[in-house]
């Protein structure tokens, strides 16, 4: 583990030297990510969409 880290520095030193930019990363469009609780919600609505219609159907 200690050998680990001393590579570690020893690269990061090296790239610090070299100044070599890190490498950009891809712009990707990010969605936007809902909190939990509107997926909760969007779940429920749906849920009760389904026991609503299942409840309107007549019964054979």
């Amino acid at each position: 583990m200690v050998r680990l880290a001393e590579a570690t520095q020893d690269l990061i030193a090296a790239v610090q030297a070299h100044d070599v930019a890190p490498a950009k990363s891809v712009q990707r469009r990010r969605w936007w990510k809902p909190p939990i609780n509107v997926l909760r919600g969007t779940v429920f609505a749906l849920a009760l969409a389904c026991v609503v219609l299942a409840a309107s159907v007549p019964r054979t």
